[in-house]
């Protein structure tokens, strides 16, 4: 029961997350329409909350793989699992997204209509710029950790914890500036800091079920108050280093306090917890979605009515109903419909392996 409970806060602190995310999306979009910097955020680039996410997945796939590590046999079924969570659901959205560069050049860069990059966008291949659905970056480094967290399956557990630990080593050292990895698109991929953000989440799983720290509400104070700090700081000083980093530890205090709180489930964390259900939709769909919204606010002039504030808050509240309506008609349906799909393949495996 508690660990059912926990996870529900797991999906409040995860809408949350993505909630924000999304404003600083709003904020981006507002200003790059009506010229308004909304909250004064749309040149920070990222709200940070990402890191919570990357924490998040890497503090899941600890805590339900951690007794199937050296089980070769887990091995195909996890990445087969975790892709068709991911794969499936962006594939449907890229369809969407991608035709809209040949009908309309003028709203991309130019390399959206190239064949090579549809492939990579649509295999998230490591790649110099932005995928086409540039908000899928992100996915292109969950890919990744899931490609080295499967190493545990398929490796002894002291084999590949020497290796993932000699490679987050250099990362560590090539982002405090001791060693420097070659330049290119590839290597500054592969030593990236934000992999260190998985790593952080698996780190709180492991602390949590040796009950090394305990409590919830100050663990999630500490770890929110280190967000406006950071905005702050960034905005005074905009090349503040290891911004990721400290991202990442405010992201594992707000975790280990989410995944150790044991208070009451209150009614009005419902709509956050949907939304944290609805989180995948919201990301890949947010900036499609407000970019509806802010041209049609533009187009009715409905800054010079309501203020660009007002119109801003409108388009974000709008979109973020139209990406729950993603969530609702499209996502939910395509993922019952693929559980359904490998459950009967399933079936059918094992009846085929029973019949004489």
């Amino acid at each position: 029961m508690r660990e059912k409970q926990n996870l529900v806060f797991v999906q409040a602190a995860r809408g949350v997350a993505v909630a924000l995310v999304m404003l600083f999306h709003a904020s981006q979009v507002s200003d790059h329409y009506f010229g308004y910097n909304y909250l004064g955020v749309s040149g920070m680039g990222r709200s940070g909350a990402y890191t919570f996410f990357f924490a998040l997945t890497g503090y899941l796939m600890f805590t339900l793989y951690r007794t199937r590590f050296g089980d070769q046999s887990a091995f195909v079924p996890f990445l087969a699992k975790r892709f068709t969570r991911i794969y499936p659901f962006y594939w449907v959205m890229m369809a969407a997204v991608v035709p809209m560069y040949f009908l309309v050049p003028s709203f991309g860069f130019g390399y959206e209509r190239r064949p090579s990059v549809i492939l990579e966008s649509l295999l998230l291949w490591p790649q110099a710029h932005a995928p086409i659905l540039g908000v899928a970056w992100s996915l292109t480094y969950v890919v990744w950790f899931y490609l080295m967290f499967s190493l545990f399956f398929i490796l002894s557990e002291k084999a590949a914890a020497a290796l993932v630990s000699s490679w987050v080593t250099i990362i560590v050292l090539n982002a405090v500036g001791l060693i420097h990895v070659k330049d290119g698109s590839l290597p500054g991929f592969l030593f990236n800091e934000m992999h260190l953000e998985f790593f952080a989440g698996m780190a709180v799983a492991y602390w949590v079920q040796r009950r090394w720290v305990t409590g919830g509400p100050g663990w999630i104070a500490a770890g929110i108050l280190v967000y406006p700090l950071l905005w702050s700081l960034r905005l005074a000083w905009p090349n503040l280093p290891y911004t990721d980093l400290l991202h990442t530890a405010g992201s594992a205090l707000v975790l280990i306090g989410v995944v150790t709180w044991k208070g009451g489930e209150p009614r009005w964390i419902r709509p956050l917890v949907y939304c944290g259900n609805a989180s995948y939709s919201i990301l890949l769909a947010s900036l499609p979605m407000m970019s509806v919204t802010f041209k049609l606010a533009r187009t009715v002039h409905l800054p010079q009515f309501i203020g660009p504030a007002a119109t801003a808050t409108f388009c974000y509240l709008s979109g973020l109903l139209l990406c729950l309506a993603v969530y609702r008609w499209v996502e939910a349906p395509l993922v019952a419909m693929l559980k359904r799909s490998a459950l009967i393949t399933g079936l059918a495996a094992k009846q085929k392996a029973v019949t004489p």
